[in-house]
């Protein structure tokens, strides 16, 4: 008799959880090296990457 295998909709659940906490924590890293004066963005500087 076979095991039966665990509900996909519980596992597709789990990852979607752990890629928002992943998002969420790379977000909040990005946001909080922004606050510091060294990593601010500079418009000129973007706008000159972005060839304008």
């Amino acid at each position: 008799m076979p095991l039966p295998a665990p509900p996909v909709r519980r596992r597709q659940t789990t990852w979607r959880l752990l890629g928002a906490i992943a998002l969420s924590a790379v977000l909040g890293l990005a946001f909080w090296g922004y606050l510091s004066p060294e990593m601010s963005v500079h418009w000129e500087n973007l706008a000159a990457l972005c060839g304008f």
